[in-house]
């Protein structure tokens, strides 16, 4: 159906080419990238997990430690060998005391000061470090992830908003134009009142008409109002201006379902995201796995104060230690079950995702084609209602219909222009909320160029 009305439509629904005035939606989009704070706060989170990714590079690294103290204690420590130099002197009773020294040697002074330069550096951790920097990575995915989530769903919010903004426009538009065509009707109908072509009667309803009219102009005016804020609220600029871009619809089919459901299997940050949450998992269960193992370093110490020595004390040592918890209060095996078991739930909700996916794309896509047929199907209908219309208007000046059907006549006019906006905003919208699914928003601008038909307010 779409393709045989494709040509009829490009005749009976082209509109005069104009240049757009206001902001542009493509302007817009840009605009809401700048200073959209929820796309800011994504982007920051984006910087914090790249650099715990770049932190986690460094984890086999050796840690280099300096240090230095100051000590007081209550005594110099100190070796006695007095009871040696006792039994020499009892050996040797012509040996006067005084000439041997006393056999104390101080080990320890009272106060000291020591410093040192310490490196352990791990050679082995049970796969840990190896853990640690994949799930800094898949975090760092997963900050991608949901800034592109955040993106997209910006667009079609803002999608939603700006063309929502043009359709009350052009609601506005059609309620103005019927309006003034009322209040003609009206004058008409006064003046065929006068020369008695009329009755009261029909004077009458040409009257609740345009009191009818004109209720519908002034709701008409406040959704624009606050169409208007809401779009400006987005933006977070209230001096936005109105929208250029008009509302559009591509005539031509468009590409099979099973081409935007495998798109967004490849390309849908949601997908993305879950996949970096089960990469983290996995290495969460992998790191609970490195606990169970022992860990081997590598350490060293260098004294930097080698005058506070003691007898006792080296200047230097290395050497490598093993180390090996035999027992520890967190239950390493229950945190092993429970880090596979999330591992199995996000791989769960990602299967899931899928599903959903497939169906959303089936349902966007079958709500852009009927979008597309609405809009199709009311050429040919709003083509009838302007000429009915005008033979209405017409038969009422020469008195052969009344003031009721000239009005019904306008107001069937109004209500399918008003369709046919309705069907094109339809039609942005779920086909941004397609694209949305598929992963792939940008093409909104490709669909928005080759577009047949356009509705300016």
């Amino acid at each position: 159906m779409l393709g045989c009305l494709a040509v009829a439509l490009a005749a009976v629904w082209a509109e005069p080419a104009r240049g757009a005035e206001g902001l542009s939606f493509n302007d817009a989009w840009r605009r809401l990238q700048q200073a959209n704070p929820a796309l800011q706060a994504a982007r920051a989170e984006v910087e914090r997990k790249a650099a715990e990714h770049r932190a986690s590079r460094s984890l086999s690294q050796p840690q280099v430690d300096v240090g230095a103290t100051q000590t007081w204690i209550d005594r110099p420590i100190e070796i006695d060998l007095d009871p040696i130099r006792q039994a020499m002197l009892a050996l040797h009773p012509t040996v006067p005391p005084a000439a041997l020294p006393r056999f104390v040697t101080t080990v320890q002074s009272d106060a000291f000061v020591r410093g040192q330069v310490t490196a352990v550096w791990p050679l082995y951790t049970g796969g840990r470090i190896t853990a640690g920097r994949r799930a800094g990575a898949a975090g760092e995915a997963e900050a991608q992830a949901t800034l592109r989530q955040t993106e997209n769903g910006l667009f079609t919010e803002l999608v939603r908003r700006y063309y929502g903004l043009q359709l009350a426009r052009a609601v506005q538009v059609t309620r103005t134009a019927v309006l003034a065509g009322v209040e003609e009707h009206l004058r008409q109908a006064v003046r065929l009142e006068e020369e008695g072509f009329v009755t009261r009667a029909e004077r009458l309803h040409a009257d609740v008409a345009r009191a009818e009219a004109r209720r519908e102009k002034q709701k008409a005016d406040r959704q624009v109002e606050i169409a208007g804020i809401a779009l400006a609220g987005l933006l977070g600029d209230d001096a936005a201006g109105l929208p250029g871009s008009p509302l559009f619809v591509v005539v031509a089919p468009l590409e099979p379902a099973a081409t935007f459901a495998v798109a967004g299997a490849a390309r849908q940050p949601a997908l993305d995201y879950l996949a970096a949450r089960r990469a983290q998992a996995a290495e969460a269960a992998a790191a609970e796995q490195g606990r169970m193992r022992p860990e081997v370093y590598w350490f060293g110490a260098k004294e930097l104060n080698r005058g506070d020595l003691t007898l006792l004390d080296p200047d230097w040592a290395t050497g490598i230690g093993v180390r090996f918890s035999l027992w520890d209060r967190t239950d390493r095996p229950s945190r092993l079950r429970a880090a596979r078991a999330l591992e199995r739930r996000v791989g769960l909700l990602e299967d899931d995702l899928r599903r959903n996916l497939h169906t959303l794309t089936e349902k966007c896509h079958r709500e852009v084609v009927s979008a597309q047929e609405q809009y199709a199907a009311l050429a040919e209908t709003e083509s009838l209602a302007r000429e009915n219309l005008r033979v209405r208007q017409a038969a009422f000046t020469e008195g052969q219909a009344t003031s009721l059907e000239v009005v019904d006549a306008q107001l069937a006019l109004a209500r399918v222009e008003t369709e046919r906006a309705a069907a094109a905003y339809d039609f942005v919208v779920t086909l941004a909320t397609l694209l949305e699914a598929a992963g792939d928003p940008a093409r909104f601008f490709t669909y928005e160029t080759r577009a047949e038909a356009r509705i300016f307010p």
